[in-house]
């Protein structure tokens, strides 16, 4: 009687079943780390270039967009910030490392993508083959990166497509075979060699879910069938919204379409699919649920309203200022220039003593290339504002230098008798930058926080908005100001995971920052936010509201 009812097949059934109900239970747990009550799992996913509003104002139109933030049954919570700034100017490079260590470019040494180095004669570019440039900076200046924190506390993170991999476990980057491919196609679909932004895009996200030629191990799926868990921390940087805006179809371009239109279209036509790919690929994982997404750009876009020969500045000075050329090396010119978009940086030698890590000397160096500059219609007319580097300390020419930049007043100057006190006259507290900038203190900030000693020019020319220094005519929009356009992106943190941490939906009023994006994440992930950075956590306050209700 005892052993009657192992007998019956309705019972043995029931029991076996129960029995491989737990086994797959400890299977999933094993290998996906995605049980309920398990840590989240932080997925950052980077629209480079994307302007404030493209998502926040189509949402309607963006089904897996929808879902994502809200959920398919409109059930997320989620964060929503609209004005958040970026590093000014909004350059690439530099926003890019400031992102993902919290940090200043003052403090990253990464201050531009291109610049000149006053200690080596060098001038370094951050574009490189193997792309390991902003990270070799980076270490040798001991700066922590988001994934050198992951790391410290146990947890693990992987890249797609981003430049700064420094302490990630595991990194996918593109390669030349990836920018040939994508460059023909850009040939056959716009008739320039330009790389087509939808392969760029999509072949980011195949190589982030399974990988591509010899880096699958390094790929979501690799790591899940090699190692049986989820990674903590996962960036996609998806590059084709830059790529479609600085050269968008040629039917957007003949009517005149705005940034906001290029921008929608790319988003709708091809971002939007790619987040629903994304969606399932995290469902079939089984990490869906306890996954919070960052969904952030580092910088906007502007249309182009006049296009400036990039090599303008250069012919100015050429003739009073010897320029590297020909057989004139760097340590040897008495400036050097930077190509630039927005801006012009112009770096002088002080020319009585041959060094370039002296200041130059402010009325026999620093005015005669003023002059120069002032003197051509092509460069004054775009022109909104002109800065000159102040060494504390360092220069005495009866001019007290006490700050870090003047505010050259050039239009008070060039009615003037131009002599040495008129000159002088005209530096004026950078707090008096004109009203066309908007965003008045964080341009002064972003001038006082960007360079170091050895990277600083000494003359910086701001152009005004939609006014690029460019060689390149097919080039449709661009980036790189000091105004809001470039400047102000949108930042959305959302996803099933972030319920458990912080309910309801919010809106933060208050101005962010992209620097603010690693105490976001380390707070989220419960590890010790890290002392020293110049971002904050605008998170925190939100949680602790929510604990008083």
């Amino acid at each position: 009687m005892t052993m009657k009812w192992w007998l019956d097949d309705r019972w043995r059934l029931c029991v076996m079943q129960i029995i491989m109900g737990a086994f797959l239970c400890l299977v999933i747990v094993a290998t996906t780390g995605s049980a309920v009550g398990a840590e989240p799992k932080i997925v950052i996913i980077e629209f480079h270039g994307m302007k404030k509003g493209i998502l926040d104002e189509s949402l309607e139109g963006l089904p897996h967009f929808q879902e994502l933030i809200k959920g398919s049954r409109n059930d997320h919570a989620y964060i929503y910030i609209p004005d958040v700034l970026t590093t000014i100017p909004a350059a690439s490079v530099p926003a890019i490392a400031s992102m993902y260590t919290g940090r200043y470019p003052q403090r990253t040494g990464v201050v531009s993508t291109i610049w000149f180095n006053r200690r080596t004669h060098k001038v370094r570019t951050m574009i490189s083959y193997f792309q390991q440039r902003i990270n070799r900076i980076l270490g040798k200046r001991g700066v922590e990166t988001l994934f050198d924190y992951t790391k410290k506390t146990g947890r693990q993170s992987m890249t797609s497509m981003l430049m700064v991999t420094k302490g990630a476990d595991w990194s996918l980057k593109s390669g030349a075979f990836f920018w040939g491919n994508a460059s023909v196609l850009g040939f056959i679909h716009k008739g320039i060699w330009i790389p087509d932004s939808k392969y760029v895009d999509e072949k980011t996200v195949s190589a982030f879910l399974t990988g591509h030629v010899l880096s699958y191990n390094k790929s979501l799926a690799g790591v899940l069938e090699k190692h049986h868990r989820i990674p903590d921390v996962m960036v996609i940087q998806l590059l084709g919204i830059d790529l479609f805006s600085h050269y968008p179809p040629r039917d957007l371009k003949e009517r005149n379409a705005s940034m906001n239109e290029i921008q929608r279209y790319y988003t709708q036509k091809v971002l939007d699919p790619l987040i629903g790919r994304l969606i399932q690929a995290l469902k079939k994982a089984g990490c869906y649920k306890n996954t919070i997404f960052f969904l952030i750009s580092e910088h906007g876009f502007t249309k182009i309203e006049k296009h400036i020969s990039d090599k303008l500045v250069d012919r100015s000075l050429r003739g009073e200022f010897k320029l590297p050329y020909g057989e004139t090396t760097n340590s040897q010119a008495e400036a050097v220039i930077m190509p630039g978009a927005c801006t012009k940086e112009i770096y002088l030698k002080n020319r009585l003593t041959g060094k370039w890590m002296d200041p130059p000397r402010l009325l026999a160096d620093v005015k005669p290339a003023v002059d120069r500059v002032l003197d051509n219609p092509g460069i004054r007319e775009p022109l909104n504002a002109l800065v000159i580097r102040q060494y504390p300390g360092e220069r005495n020419e009866g001019t007290a230098e006490h700050g870090l930049w003047w505010l050259f007043d050039w239009g008070i100057y060039m009615n003037s008798e131009r002599d040495n006190d008129d000159f002088l006259r005209a530096l004026r507290p950078l707090n008096e930058l004109p009203d066309q900038f908007v965003l008045k203190e964080h341009v002064i900030r972003g001038l006082e926080y960007q360079y170091t000693s050895e990277t600083a020019p000494d003359i910086k020319l701001i152009n005004k908005k939609g006014c690029y220094y460019e060689c390149d005519l097919d080039k449709y929009a661009h980036h790189g100001s000091y105004y809001p356009d470039d400047s102000i992106v949108s930042f959305w943190v959302a996803g099933p995971g972030l319920l458990s941490i912080i309910s309801g939906r919010h809106v933060v009023t208050e101005t962010a920052s992209t620097l603010d994006l690693v105490p976001m994440v380390t707070f989220l992930l419960g590890m010790p936010v890290p002392e020293g950075l110049d971002g904050t956590n605008p998170l925190q306050d939100i949680q602790h509201r929510n604990a008083k209700f």
